[in-house]
């Protein structure tokens, strides 16, 4: 496009911006999953050598002593007993489960679900729809001031999309363009998009500066998402923590109620 127009160099200056932006933006995104993935792995790890390490002595100290075991120690007992005996079925369970839903994600079905999963959860709800939103207004307008015609640009911007929802959403739109149809009318329709997006584009189509429009649409949500991906971390960090503090609890207490009742009997005789 830049090279029909004369224009290669705009083009070049603009696909730069375009992605700098872009890597931006995923990298905020990806550093909002790395961390709360991290922990739990770890906090996983942590579990089961307790469990397959440290419950073991414990259970045998109490089986010497004779000692009557609570319901929250039998429990944590018959998990570190399951994982002991059986770790063999588990580890190749676990990871067949891995692989085949890695495989489904890739499939229709499994984007379709995850990609409203994405839409519904309160957590990465506002962030999605502002990742979306920024992308599909920096990689239109990049692609419109280059000279792309807008129901090619569309028919581009909807193959870049990471949820297929949108992903559809823009193809329908791009069907409804080719009828005449405005492009903010499907995206109002759609219902995926914020009305500032819609509200932008139909008076970005009014006026005839629709590649401006779209410049400070992708600007403003370019900060959203990073201001979100921050919110969103704050509020990892806390639950992870609760998390975590259960789980440590809950071994503490499998470990600890046996032999506090120990002492209570000796102290009773």
């Amino acid at each position: 496009a830049g090279e029909a127009s004369g224009s290669l160099e705009i083009s070049m200056e603009r696909m730069a911006i375009q992605f700098e932006k872009s890597a931006k933006t995923q990298a905020l995104v990806k550093k909002a999953m790395i961390y709360p993935i991290v922990v739990a792995c770890v906090a996983v790890g942590v579990v089961v050598v307790m469990l397959v390490f440290v419950i073991p002595r414990y259970t045998d100290m109490f089986k010497e002593l004779d000692a009557e075991l609570p319901a929250i120690t039998l429990a944590v007992v018959g998990l570190s007993n399951f994982i002991k005996n059986y770790w063999f079925i588990i580890v190749p369970v676990v990871i067949a489960i891995a692989v085949a839903f890695h495989m489904w994600k890739k499939t229709l079905s499994g984007k379709h679900v995850l990609g409203k999963l994405a839409l519904k959860f309160p957590m990465t709800k506002n962030l999605v729809i502002k990742s979306a939103s920024s992308q599909m207004a920096r990689t239109l307008s990049t692609l419109l001031t280059a000279g792309v015609p807008l129901t090619e640009a569309v028919d581009i911007v909807a193959d870049t999309m990471g949820n297929i929802w949108y992903k559809e959403a823009l193809k329908e739109a791009l069907e409804q363009l080719l009828v005449g149809v405005p492009l903010s009318q499907p995206l109002q329709t759609c219902g995926l998009f914020p009305p500032m997006v819609v509200h932008m584009m139909a008076i970005g189509e009014e006026t005839g500066e629709i590649e401006e429009m779209l410049d400070k649409l992708a600007d403003y949500y370019d900060e959203e998402v990073e201001v979100t991906t921050q919110t969103v971390l704050a509020l990892l960090e806390p639950m992870i923590i609760v998390f975590m503090a259960i789980i440590v609890v809950i071994l503490i207490a499998a470990i600890m109620g046996p032999m506090l009742s120990l002492y209570n009997g000796v102290g009773n005789m």
